[in-house]
Protein backbone atom coordinates (compact mmCIF):
# COMPACT_ATOMS: atom_id res chain seq x y z
CA UNK A 1 0.00 0.00 0.00
CA UNK A 2 2.99 2.38 0.85
CA UNK A 3 4.07 1.98 -2.63
CA UNK A 4 0.67 2.63 -4.58
CA UNK A 5 0.48 5.76 -2.01
CA UNK A 6 4.02 6.74 -3.70
CA UNK A 7 2.86 6.08 -6.57
CA UNK A 8 -0.07 8.20 -6.37
CA UNK A 9 1.72 11.03 -4.74
CA UNK A 10 4.29 11.54 -7.89
CA UNK A 11 1.93 11.30 -10.22
CA UNK A 12 -0.28 14.11 -8.45
CA UNK A 13 2.41 16.21 -8.57
CA UNK A 14 3.43 15.22 -12.48
CA UNK A 15 0.22 15.90 -13.67
CA UNK A 16 -1.04 19.12 -11.67
CA UNK A 17 -1.79 20.94 -14.16
CA UNK A 18 -3.60 18.80 -16.51
CA UNK A 19 -5.67 17.81 -13.20
CA UNK A 20 -6.40 21.36 -12.11
CA UNK A 21 -7.90 22.41 -16.21
CA UNK A 22 -10.41 18.83 -15.64
CA UNK A 23 -11.29 20.30 -12.31
CA UNK A 24 -12.17 23.80 -13.77
CA UNK A 25 -13.79 22.20 -16.44
CA UNK A 26 -16.35 20.21 -14.39
CA UNK A 27 -16.57 23.04 -12.57
CA UNK A 28 -17.54 25.52 -15.28
CA UNK A 29 -19.73 22.88 -17.15
CA UNK A 30 -22.15 22.45 -13.56
CA UNK A 31 -22.21 25.57 -13.55
CA UNK A 32 -23.72 26.10 -17.04
CA UNK A 33 -25.93 23.03 -16.14
CA UNK A 34 -27.16 24.54 -13.51
CA UNK A 35 -27.30 28.20 -14.92
CA UNK A 36 -27.88 27.23 -18.49
CA UNK A 37 -28.35 31.33 -19.22
CA UNK A 38 -25.81 32.28 -17.35
CA UNK A 39 -22.68 32.59 -19.95
CA UNK A 40 -24.34 32.86 -23.22
CA UNK A 41 -21.40 32.43 -25.16
CA UNK A 42 -20.57 29.27 -23.09
CA UNK A 43 -24.45 27.88 -23.75
CA UNK A 44 -24.42 28.73 -27.45
CA UNK A 45 -21.22 27.23 -28.47
CA UNK A 46 -21.05 24.53 -25.72
CA UNK A 47 -17.38 25.10 -24.71
CA UNK A 48 -17.52 23.66 -21.70
CA UNK A 49 -19.07 20.00 -22.21
CA UNK A 50 -16.56 19.53 -25.22
CA UNK A 51 -13.52 20.58 -22.46
CA UNK A 52 -14.91 18.72 -20.16
CA UNK A 53 -15.23 15.34 -21.59
CA UNK A 54 -11.34 16.06 -23.90
CA UNK A 55 -9.62 16.55 -20.47
CA UNK A 56 -11.23 13.56 -19.48
CA UNK A 57 -9.31 11.58 -21.69
CA UNK A 58 -6.42 14.28 -21.84
CA UNK A 59 -6.08 12.87 -18.01
CA UNK A 60 -6.56 9.38 -18.57
CA UNK A 61 -3.94 9.23 -21.41
CA UNK A 62 -1.31 11.43 -20.27
CA UNK A 63 -1.62 9.27 -16.37
CA UNK A 64 -1.52 5.62 -18.01
CA UNK A 65 1.43 7.21 -20.19
CA UNK A 66 3.02 8.63 -17.47
CA UNK A 67 5.24 5.40 -17.48
CA UNK A 68 5.24 4.45 -21.12
CA UNK A 69 3.86 1.13 -21.56
CA UNK A 70 5.01 1.01 -25.55
CA UNK A 71 9.11 1.38 -26.45
CA UNK A 72 12.42 0.58 -24.70
CA UNK A 73 13.27 4.04 -23.57
CA UNK A 74 11.46 3.60 -20.19
CA UNK A 75 13.25 2.68 -17.35
CA UNK A 76 10.53 2.15 -14.61
CA UNK A 77 10.78 -1.72 -14.64
CA UNK A 78 14.20 -1.36 -12.74
CA UNK A 79 12.44 0.51 -10.28
CA UNK A 80 10.94 -1.51 -7.44
CA UNK A 81 7.83 -1.21 -8.69
CA UNK A 82 5.32 -4.57 -9.16
CA UNK A 83 2.94 -4.07 -12.08
CA UNK A 84 -0.01 -4.63 -10.19
CA UNK A 85 0.60 -1.97 -7.32
CA UNK A 86 1.59 0.17 -10.60
CA UNK A 87 -2.14 -0.35 -12.26
CA UNK A 88 -3.45 -0.07 -8.77
CA UNK A 89 -1.78 3.23 -8.58
CA UNK A 90 -2.97 4.39 -12.17
CA UNK A 91 -6.66 3.42 -11.46
CA UNK A 92 -6.57 5.05 -7.93
CA UNK A 93 -5.87 8.19 -9.27
CA UNK A 94 -8.19 7.97 -12.34
CA UNK A 95 -10.93 7.57 -9.67
CA UNK A 96 -9.82 10.35 -7.27
CA UNK A 97 -9.24 12.74 -9.96
CA UNK A 98 -11.75 12.12 -12.42
CA UNK A 99 -14.53 10.81 -10.81
CA UNK A 100 -14.74 12.11 -7.87
CA UNK A 101 -15.08 15.64 -8.87
CA UNK A 102 -17.67 14.71 -11.70
CA UNK A 103 -19.86 13.38 -8.36
CA UNK A 104 -19.38 16.22 -6.37
CA UNK A 105 -20.84 18.36 -9.44
CA UNK A 106 -23.53 15.99 -9.59
CA UNK A 107 -25.06 16.57 -5.90
CA UNK A 108 -24.66 20.47 -6.70
CA UNK A 109 -27.00 19.55 -9.47
CA UNK A 110 -29.31 17.96 -8.01
CA UNK A 111 -29.26 20.37 -5.34
CA UNK A 112 -29.86 23.14 -7.61
CA UNK A 113 -33.14 21.49 -9.27
CA UNK A 114 -34.46 21.05 -5.39
CA UNK A 115 -33.57 16.80 -4.94
CA UNK A 116 -31.26 16.61 -1.95
CA UNK A 117 -28.80 14.49 -1.35
CA UNK A 118 -30.21 11.10 0.57
CA UNK A 119 -29.30 7.67 1.00
CA UNK A 120 -31.15 5.94 -1.12
CA UNK A 121 -29.85 7.87 -4.23
CA UNK A 122 -26.19 7.04 -2.89
CA UNK A 123 -26.19 3.85 -4.44
CA UNK A 124 -27.38 5.30 -7.86
CA UNK A 125 -24.65 7.79 -8.06
CA UNK A 126 -21.65 5.29 -7.28
CA UNK A 127 -23.17 2.73 -10.13
CA UNK A 128 -22.88 5.97 -12.58
CA UNK A 129 -19.86 6.26 -11.64
CA UNK A 130 -18.47 3.22 -12.43
CA UNK A 131 -20.44 3.44 -16.15
CA UNK A 132 -17.98 6.78 -16.55
CA UNK A 133 -15.26 4.59 -15.20
CA UNK A 134 -16.45 1.80 -17.79
CA UNK A 135 -17.21 3.73 -20.86
CA UNK A 136 -14.88 7.00 -20.84
CA UNK A 137 -11.74 5.70 -18.49
CA UNK A 138 -11.38 1.95 -19.35
CA UNK A 139 -11.14 2.28 -23.37
CA UNK A 140 -9.13 5.53 -23.11
CA UNK A 141 -6.60 3.65 -20.58
CA UNK A 142 -6.77 0.55 -23.06
CA UNK A 143 -5.64 2.72 -25.95
CA UNK A 144 -2.98 4.68 -24.12
CA UNK A 145 -1.45 1.27 -23.38
CA UNK A 146 -0.82 0.31 -26.92
CA UNK A 147 0.08 3.72 -27.95
CA UNK A 148 3.60 5.56 -26.74
CA UNK A 149 2.55 9.12 -27.08
CA UNK A 150 -0.39 11.52 -26.38
CA UNK A 151 0.25 12.37 -30.43
CA UNK A 152 0.07 8.74 -31.55
CA UNK A 153 -2.65 8.23 -28.88
CA UNK A 154 -4.68 10.80 -31.22
CA UNK A 155 -3.81 9.07 -34.13
CA UNK A 156 -5.18 6.10 -33.10
CA UNK A 157 -8.44 7.38 -32.54
CA UNK A 158 -8.61 9.31 -35.57
CA UNK A 159 -8.33 5.73 -37.12
CA UNK A 160 -10.83 4.76 -35.09
CA UNK A 161 -13.25 7.23 -36.11
CA UNK A 162 -12.40 7.10 -40.56
CA UNK A 163 -12.86 3.09 -39.43
CA UNK A 164 -16.61 4.15 -37.82
CA UNK A 165 -17.45 6.31 -40.52
CA UNK A 166 -16.59 3.70 -42.85
CA UNK A 167 -18.81 1.40 -41.39
CA UNK A 168 -21.79 3.94 -41.41
CA UNK A 169 -21.63 4.36 -45.29
CA UNK A 170 -22.60 0.35 -45.44
CA UNK A 171 -25.82 -0.34 -46.55
CA UNK A 172 -27.08 -1.24 -43.30
CA UNK A 173 -31.23 0.04 -44.37
CA UNK A 174 -30.71 -2.91 -46.41
CA UNK A 175 -30.98 -5.05 -43.43
CA UNK A 176 -34.12 -5.48 -41.27
CA UNK A 177 -34.38 -2.86 -38.59
CA UNK A 178 -33.28 -3.78 -34.91
CA UNK A 179 -35.87 -3.33 -31.98
CA UNK A 180 -35.17 -2.41 -28.71
CA UNK A 181 -34.74 -5.37 -27.01
CA UNK A 182 -32.70 -7.33 -29.51
CA UNK A 183 -30.29 -4.23 -29.64
CA UNK A 184 -30.31 -4.53 -25.12
CA UNK A 185 -29.25 -8.14 -25.22
CA UNK A 186 -26.56 -7.64 -28.40
CA UNK A 187 -25.18 -4.64 -26.43
CA UNK A 188 -24.86 -6.92 -23.26
CA UNK A 189 -23.37 -9.68 -25.00
CA UNK A 190 -21.07 -7.08 -27.09
CA UNK A 191 -19.93 -5.71 -23.40
CA UNK A 192 -19.63 -9.64 -22.68
CA UNK A 193 -16.90 -10.07 -25.32
CA UNK A 194 -15.29 -6.50 -25.33
CA UNK A 195 -14.56 -5.62 -21.44
CA UNK A 196 -12.86 -8.61 -21.27
CA UNK A 197 -10.55 -8.16 -24.33
CA UNK A 198 -9.55 -4.81 -22.89
CA UNK A 199 -8.87 -5.54 -19.76
CA UNK A 200 -6.45 -8.10 -21.00
CA UNK A 201 -4.86 -5.30 -23.28
CA UNK A 202 -4.13 -3.46 -19.72
CA UNK A 203 -2.86 -6.72 -18.07
CA UNK A 204 -1.14 -7.63 -20.75
CA UNK A 205 0.79 -4.50 -20.93
CA UNK A 206 1.43 -4.05 -17.56
CA UNK A 207 2.71 -7.73 -16.46
CA UNK A 208 4.69 -8.13 -20.18
CA UNK A 209 5.21 -4.86 -22.39
CA UNK A 210 4.66 -7.00 -25.47
CA UNK A 211 2.75 -3.97 -27.45
CA UNK A 212 1.71 -6.57 -30.80
CA UNK A 213 -0.13 -8.67 -29.04
CA UNK A 214 -1.80 -6.27 -26.95
CA UNK A 215 -2.51 -3.88 -30.27
CA UNK A 216 -4.10 -7.11 -32.02
CA UNK A 217 -6.62 -8.26 -29.34
CA UNK A 218 -7.50 -3.86 -29.51
CA UNK A 219 -8.47 -4.50 -32.84
CA UNK A 220 -10.40 -8.00 -32.58
CA UNK A 221 -12.40 -5.83 -30.01
CA UNK A 222 -13.34 -3.03 -32.61
CA UNK A 223 -14.28 -5.25 -35.49
CA UNK A 224 -16.80 -6.86 -32.80
CA UNK A 225 -18.77 -3.99 -33.40
CA UNK A 226 -20.07 -4.76 -37.14
CA UNK A 227 -20.66 -8.21 -36.09
CA UNK A 228 -22.99 -7.43 -32.99
CA UNK A 229 -24.85 -4.75 -35.65
CA UNK A 230 -25.55 -7.60 -37.90
CA UNK A 231 -26.59 -10.18 -35.19
CA UNK A 232 -28.95 -7.67 -33.95
CA UNK A 233 -31.03 -7.61 -37.28
CA UNK A 234 -31.53 -11.38 -36.72
CA UNK A 235 -34.53 -13.56 -36.55
CA UNK A 236 -32.73 -15.77 -34.07
CA UNK A 237 -31.70 -12.52 -31.59
CA UNK A 238 -34.97 -10.83 -32.13
CA UNK A 239 -37.04 -14.25 -31.27
CA UNK A 240 -34.80 -14.45 -27.67
CA UNK A 241 -35.83 -10.73 -27.21
CA UNK A 242 -39.44 -10.97 -27.69
CA UNK A 243 -40.33 -14.82 -27.49
CA UNK A 244 -44.34 -16.00 -28.83
CA UNK A 245 -45.97 -17.88 -26.49
CA UNK A 246 -49.02 -20.22 -26.92
CA UNK A 247 -50.75 -18.22 -24.13
CA UNK A 248 -53.17 -15.42 -25.21
CA UNK A 249 -52.32 -11.92 -25.95
CA UNK A 250 -52.80 -9.59 -22.95
CA UNK A 251 -54.38 -7.36 -25.22
CA UNK A 252 -56.90 -7.61 -28.26
CA UNK A 253 -56.15 -4.93 -31.43
CA UNK A 254 -59.13 -4.20 -33.98
CA UNK A 255 -59.16 -1.40 -36.65
CA UNK A 256 -60.67 1.47 -35.24
CA UNK A 257 -63.97 2.78 -37.23
CA UNK A 258 -63.92 6.55 -37.50
CA UNK A 259 -67.92 7.65 -37.00
CA UNK A 260 -67.38 10.27 -39.58
CA UNK A 261 -66.33 7.64 -42.20
CA UNK A 262 -68.83 5.02 -41.72
CA UNK A 263 -67.05 1.51 -42.09
CA UNK A 264 -63.53 0.54 -42.16
CA UNK A 265 -61.10 3.29 -44.31
CA UNK A 266 -57.66 3.36 -44.60
CA UNK A 267 -55.50 5.98 -45.11
CA UNK A 268 -53.27 6.36 -48.15
CA UNK A 269 -50.35 9.10 -49.00
CA UNK A 270 -47.83 9.39 -51.67
CA UNK A 271 -44.02 8.78 -50.64
CA UNK A 272 -41.40 11.47 -51.37
CA UNK A 273 -39.29 7.81 -52.02
CA UNK A 274 -41.61 5.79 -54.84
CA UNK A 275 -43.71 3.95 -53.21
CA UNK A 276 -47.31 4.51 -50.95
CA UNK A 277 -47.59 5.24 -47.40
CA UNK A 278 -50.25 3.11 -45.53
CA UNK A 279 -51.85 4.16 -42.09
CA UNK A 280 -54.38 1.32 -40.88
CA UNK A 281 -56.44 3.20 -37.86
CA UNK A 282 -56.20 0.41 -35.01
CA UNK A 283 -57.22 0.03 -31.32
CA UNK A 284 -56.52 -2.11 -28.16
CA UNK A 285 -58.04 -3.73 -25.71
CA UNK A 286 -55.87 -4.44 -22.74
CA UNK A 287 -57.22 -7.29 -21.06
CA UNK A 288 -55.99 -5.88 -17.68
CA UNK A 289 -56.72 -2.15 -17.28
CA UNK A 290 -54.01 -1.91 -15.16
CA UNK A 291 -51.43 -3.30 -18.14
CA UNK A 292 -49.86 -0.64 -20.29
CA UNK A 293 -48.55 -2.06 -24.01
CA UNK A 294 -45.44 -0.44 -25.57
CA UNK A 295 -44.91 -1.64 -28.72
CA UNK A 296 -41.43 -1.57 -29.99
CA UNK A 297 -42.24 -2.54 -33.87
CA UNK A 298 -44.20 -4.78 -36.03
CA UNK A 299 -44.63 -6.71 -39.46
CA UNK A 300 -47.51 -6.19 -41.72
CA UNK A 301 -49.29 -8.57 -43.96
CA UNK A 302 -51.52 -8.19 -46.31
CA UNK A 303 -54.05 -10.87 -48.48
CA UNK A 304 -56.41 -10.66 -51.13
CA UNK A 305 -58.13 -12.23 -53.68
CA UNK A 306 -56.54 -14.84 -56.62
CA UNK A 307 -54.03 -15.51 -53.28
CA UNK A 308 -52.29 -12.17 -53.50
CA UNK A 309 -49.62 -11.73 -50.72
CA UNK A 310 -47.49 -9.01 -49.49
CA UNK A 311 -45.46 -8.43 -46.36
CA UNK A 312 -43.56 -5.66 -44.99
CA UNK A 313 -40.47 -5.77 -43.15
CA UNK A 314 -39.85 -5.92 -39.67
CA UNK A 315 -40.41 -2.12 -38.87
CA UNK A 316 -39.22 -0.33 -35.79
CA UNK A 317 -42.46 1.91 -34.45
CA UNK A 318 -43.43 3.07 -31.31
CA UNK A 319 -46.97 2.88 -30.27
CA UNK A 320 -48.29 3.44 -26.87
CA UNK A 321 -51.94 1.62 -25.77
CA UNK A 322 -53.15 1.86 -22.51
CA UNK A 323 -56.66 1.99 -20.98
CA UNK A 324 -57.38 5.47 -21.07
CA UNK A 325 -55.28 6.13 -24.95
CA UNK A 326 -56.29 2.87 -26.47
CA UNK A 327 -55.78 4.75 -30.32
CA UNK A 328 -53.38 4.07 -32.24
CA UNK A 329 -52.42 3.93 -36.13
CA UNK A 330 -50.17 0.98 -37.91
CA UNK A 331 -48.52 3.02 -40.24
CA UNK A 332 -45.72 1.43 -43.46
CA UNK A 333 -44.63 1.89 -46.81
CA UNK A 334 -45.37 -0.37 -49.65
CA UNK A 335 -44.75 -0.42 -53.65
CA UNK A 336 -47.18 2.00 -55.30
CA UNK A 337 -47.95 -1.27 -58.02
CA UNK A 338 -48.37 -3.40 -54.64
CA UNK A 339 -50.77 -0.40 -53.03
CA UNK A 340 -52.71 -0.01 -56.69
CA UNK A 341 -54.06 -3.76 -56.76
CA UNK A 342 -54.36 -3.95 -52.44
CA UNK A 343 -57.35 -1.40 -53.33
CA UNK A 344 -59.15 -3.68 -55.62
CA UNK A 345 -58.82 -7.03 -54.02
CA UNK A 346 -60.27 -7.01 -51.13
CA UNK A 347 -57.54 -7.01 -49.05
CA UNK A 348 -57.17 -8.54 -45.32
CA UNK A 349 -54.23 -7.39 -42.80
CA UNK A 350 -52.29 -9.19 -40.05
CA UNK A 351 -49.97 -7.95 -37.98
CA UNK A 352 -47.37 -9.50 -35.94
CA UNK A 353 -46.24 -7.27 -33.08
CA UNK A 354 -42.92 -7.08 -30.96
CA UNK A 355 -44.22 -5.51 -27.54
CA UNK A 356 -43.25 -4.88 -23.77
CA UNK A 357 -45.76 -5.04 -20.90
CA UNK A 358 -45.45 -2.69 -18.11
CA UNK A 359 -48.20 -2.95 -14.84
CA UNK A 360 -49.14 0.31 -13.56
CA UNK A 361 -49.42 0.87 -9.79
CA UNK A 362 -52.22 2.07 -7.89
CA UNK A 363 -52.94 5.80 -8.55
CA UNK A 364 -52.11 8.24 -6.33
CA UNK A 365 -53.27 12.27 -6.41
CA UNK A 366 -51.19 15.29 -6.29
CA UNK A 367 -51.84 18.89 -5.40
CA UNK A 368 -50.31 20.67 -7.66
CA UNK A 369 -51.11 24.38 -5.75
CA UNK A 370 -47.54 24.74 -4.09
CA UNK A 371 -44.93 26.23 -5.41
CA UNK A 372 -43.08 23.17 -5.08
CA UNK A 373 -44.48 19.23 -5.50
CA UNK A 374 -43.52 15.86 -5.67
CA UNK A 375 -45.34 13.34 -8.26
CA UNK A 376 -43.65 10.85 -7.15
CA UNK A 377 -41.01 9.87 -4.14
CA UNK A 378 -38.33 11.10 -6.06
CA UNK A 379 -39.47 13.43 -8.93
CA UNK A 380 -39.92 17.36 -7.71
CA UNK A 381 -41.74 20.22 -9.61
CA UNK A 382 -41.93 23.70 -9.08
CA UNK A 383 -43.79 26.64 -10.62
CA UNK A 384 -41.73 29.43 -12.49
CA UNK A 385 -42.57 32.32 -13.87
CA UNK A 386 -40.50 34.48 -16.64
CA UNK A 387 -41.08 37.90 -18.66
CA UNK A 388 -39.51 39.09 -21.98
CA UNK A 389 -39.96 42.48 -23.44
CA UNK A 390 -43.12 41.35 -25.00
CA UNK A 391 -44.81 38.42 -23.43
CA UNK A 392 -44.71 36.83 -20.18
CA UNK A 393 -45.74 33.40 -19.22
CA UNK A 394 -46.03 30.67 -16.58
CA UNK A 395 -45.02 27.16 -16.53
CA UNK A 396 -44.08 24.01 -14.47
CA UNK A 397 -40.62 22.32 -14.17
CA UNK A 398 -40.16 18.51 -13.06
CA UNK A 399 -37.13 16.63 -12.67
CA UNK A 400 -35.80 13.31 -11.44
CA UNK A 401 -32.97 12.05 -10.00
CA UNK A 402 -30.55 9.58 -12.13
CA UNK A 403 -33.26 8.09 -14.58
CA UNK A 404 -36.81 8.63 -15.10
CA UNK A 405 -39.44 5.97 -13.88
CA UNK A 406 -39.73 2.96 -15.89
CA UNK A 407 -43.19 3.81 -16.86
CA UNK A 408 -44.85 6.78 -15.24
CA UNK A 409 -48.53 8.25 -16.66
CA UNK A 410 -49.55 11.29 -15.41
CA UNK A 411 -53.61 12.16 -16.26
CA UNK A 412 -55.78 15.14 -15.68
CA UNK A 413 -59.40 15.53 -15.30
CA UNK A 414 -61.86 18.07 -17.61
CA UNK A 415 -64.13 18.48 -14.54
CA UNK A 416 -61.03 19.28 -12.41
CA UNK A 417 -59.27 21.85 -14.29
CA UNK A 418 -58.27 25.44 -12.83
CA UNK A 419 -57.17 26.78 -16.31
CA UNK A 420 -58.87 29.79 -17.33
CA UNK A 421 -61.58 29.60 -20.48
CA UNK A 422 -59.72 30.10 -23.63
CA UNK A 423 -61.13 33.41 -25.78
CA UNK A 424 -64.58 32.46 -27.68
CA UNK A 425 -64.00 28.93 -26.00
CA UNK A 426 -67.00 27.80 -23.84
CA UNK A 427 -65.96 26.20 -20.31
CA UNK A 428 -65.00 22.83 -20.28
CA UNK A 429 -67.52 19.73 -20.17
CA UNK A 430 -66.78 16.91 -17.85
CA UNK A 431 -66.41 13.59 -18.86
CA UNK A 432 -62.67 14.48 -20.81
CA UNK A 433 -59.09 13.39 -19.67
CA UNK A 434 -55.58 13.39 -20.97
CA UNK A 435 -52.48 11.63 -19.55
CA UNK A 436 -48.78 11.88 -20.37
CA UNK A 437 -46.35 8.81 -20.06
CA UNK A 438 -42.49 9.34 -19.65
CA UNK A 439 -40.37 5.94 -20.36
CA UNK A 440 -37.08 5.59 -18.97
CA UNK A 441 -35.01 2.69 -17.14
CA UNK A 442 -34.39 0.79 -14.13
CA UNK A 443 -30.25 1.63 -13.97
CA UNK A 444 -29.20 5.31 -13.79
CA UNK A 445 -28.69 6.51 -17.49
CA UNK A 446 -25.04 7.00 -18.74
CA UNK A 447 -25.45 10.65 -18.58
CA UNK A 448 -22.98 13.46 -16.25
CA UNK A 449 -25.89 15.30 -15.78
CA UNK A 450 -27.93 13.72 -12.89
CA UNK A 451 -31.05 15.87 -13.43
CA UNK A 452 -33.39 13.90 -15.65
CA UNK A 453 -36.41 16.57 -16.98
CA UNK A 454 -39.87 15.34 -17.18
CA UNK A 455 -41.94 16.09 -20.10
CA UNK A 456 -45.74 16.78 -19.25
CA UNK A 457 -47.25 17.35 -22.63
CA UNK A 458 -51.17 15.92 -22.53
CA UNK A 459 -51.87 16.36 -25.88
CA UNK A 460 -55.32 16.32 -27.18
CA UNK A 461 -58.41 15.60 -24.74
CA UNK A 462 -59.63 11.65 -24.72
CA UNK A 463 -62.39 11.93 -25.65
CA UNK A 464 -61.70 14.90 -28.60
CA UNK A 465 -63.02 18.40 -27.49
CA UNK A 466 -63.85 20.15 -30.91
CA UNK A 467 -62.69 23.40 -30.67
CA UNK A 468 -65.11 26.74 -30.97
CA UNK A 469 -63.13 29.20 -33.09
CA UNK A 470 -61.94 26.13 -35.51
CA UNK A 471 -64.19 23.27 -35.42
CA UNK A 472 -62.14 21.23 -37.77
CA UNK A 473 -59.59 21.24 -34.74
CA UNK A 474 -59.89 19.75 -30.97
CA UNK A 475 -58.62 21.33 -27.85
CA UNK A 476 -55.66 20.76 -26.17
CA UNK A 477 -54.81 20.10 -22.41
CA UNK A 478 -53.17 22.26 -20.07
CA UNK A 479 -51.83 21.86 -16.55
CA UNK A 480 -52.27 24.96 -14.86
CA UNK A 481 -51.67 25.83 -11.29
CA UNK A 482 -54.23 24.03 -8.47
CA UNK A 483 -55.26 21.58 -11.37
CA UNK A 484 -54.93 18.07 -9.34
CA UNK A 485 -53.10 14.97 -11.29
CA UNK A 486 -53.22 11.42 -10.95
CA UNK A 487 -49.64 10.07 -11.12
CA UNK A 488 -49.03 6.18 -11.52
CA UNK A 489 -45.93 4.37 -11.72
CA UNK A 490 -45.69 0.71 -13.77
CA UNK A 491 -42.90 -2.08 -13.71
CA UNK A 492 -42.12 -4.13 -16.76
CA UNK A 493 -43.44 -7.54 -16.66
CA UNK A 494 -41.39 -8.73 -19.37
CA UNK A 495 -41.45 -8.77 -23.71
CA UNK A 496 -42.86 -10.82 -26.50
CA UNK A 497 -44.45 -11.31 -29.60
CA UNK A 498 -48.17 -11.54 -30.49
CA UNK A 499 -49.68 -12.01 -33.68
CA UNK A 500 -53.29 -10.60 -34.72
CA UNK A 501 -55.89 -11.06 -37.38
CA UNK A 502 -57.52 -7.59 -37.89
CA UNK A 503 -59.70 -8.58 -41.07
CA UNK A 504 -60.66 -6.66 -43.74
CA UNK A 505 -58.88 -2.99 -44.53
CA UNK A 506 -61.86 -1.47 -45.75
CA UNK A 507 -61.63 0.71 -48.24
CA UNK A 508 -59.00 3.41 -49.60
CA UNK A 509 -59.05 7.36 -48.32
CA UNK A 510 -56.66 9.28 -49.95
CA UNK A 511 -54.32 12.16 -48.16
CA UNK A 512 -53.46 14.96 -50.37
CA UNK A 513 -50.68 17.16 -49.77
CA UNK A 514 -50.74 21.12 -51.10
CA UNK A 515 -48.02 22.51 -52.13
CA UNK A 516 -46.65 24.27 -49.10
CA UNK A 517 -46.88 21.43 -47.14
CA UNK A 518 -50.44 20.85 -45.50
CA UNK A 519 -52.43 17.84 -45.72
CA UNK A 520 -55.76 17.71 -46.78
CA UNK A 521 -58.46 15.30 -46.92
Amino acid sequence: MKMILHILAKDLRRHRWELMLFVLACAAWAWQTAEPFGLLWIRTREFAPILFLGLWFIVTVRVVQGESLVGDREFWMTRPYRWGRLIAAKALLLLLCLNLPLLIAQVILLHSAGIGLSWPLLPGLFFLQAEFAFFLTFPAAALAAVTESLVQWGLALAGILVFALMLSSLPWDKLPPGLEGGENICSVLGMAIIAPALAFVLAWQYARRRVWPARLVFAGALLVIPLIILLSSTPLIRSIAYPHPSAPAPFQLAIAENGEDPGRIYKRSENIAPGADISIPVIASPADPDASIDVDGFRVTLTGDNGWRWQSPWLNRSLKFSKDDPRGSIFFAMPEESANQMAHLHARASVEIAFGVYRLGPPHKVDTQADHFSLTSDAVCHWFHGTSDRFSFNGVDCAAPLHLPEIMEVRIDSATSTCPESPGEPPLPTGHSAAAAEHGTDLPDFDPDPVHKINLNFGAWIPPIPSAGAPDQNLQAKLCRGTPLTVRVGTPEGRRRATFDLGSIGTEKAIQEDPDGTIRF
